[in-house]
């Protein structure tokens, strides 16, 4: 039976060569950036965008990061239209005549045709997309991140746990340029 584990206080001879990221857990607090223009995103995927740029992943994420969370974002429209059109009855949509209907209807037929691998493969896709970003344990631990209490007072971008605010280091960066 192995021992107790060491104390995380302790200094380690083969220390890792790349530092660990420390994440508040109050998360982002500024607001979410705009959805890229190409990307049209339904309610699902608005409501997914919004909580993804609040969670404390989203302080290490670059601007460049916009990209990948848009995809992850309409991957949830996808897994919704599945949804919806699972509980859609034929009638239903032989009735829909009116105009606002009918868009929506066709808006599902639409994604339906891209949807044509199933819903496995849009799983697949947001579990990879997870990982990169971050979102998931094992993402967290390849990108060496952990989540910290928040520090009670904060001095001069470090805070009293050595919580790096990296939103503001990155402004005052694309500042100076």
């Amino acid at each position: 039976m192995p021992g107790p584990l060491p104390s995380e206080d302790r200094r380690r001879r083969n220390a890792p060569t790349i530092p660990t990221t420390k994440l508040p857990v109050s998360g982002r607090t500024e607001p979410a950036p705009r959805v890229p223009a190409w990307v049209k995103l339904g309610k699902a995927g608005r409501a997914w965008w919004k909580w993804a740029w609040a969670t404390p992943q989203a302080c290490a994420w670059a601007p460049g990061h916009e990209s990948m969370l848009a995809r992850r974002a309409a991957l949830e429209d996808d897994l919704a239209a599945l949804a919806t059109v699972d509980s859609l009855d034929a009638t239903e949509l032989l009735s829909a005549l009116d105009d606002d209907e009918f868009r929506t209807v066709r808006d599902l037929v639409g994604r339906l045709a891209a949807l044509a691998t199933g819903r496995l493969a849009i799983f697949r896709e947001m579990r990879e997309l997870d990982d990169r970003l971050g979102l998931t344990p094992k993402g967290m631990a390849a990108l060496r991140w952990t989540i910290v209490p928040d520090p009670v007072q904060q001095d001069a971008g470090a805070g009293a746990d050595g919580v790096t605010d990296l939103t503001s280091r990155r402004r005052k960066l694309t500042d100076a340029s």
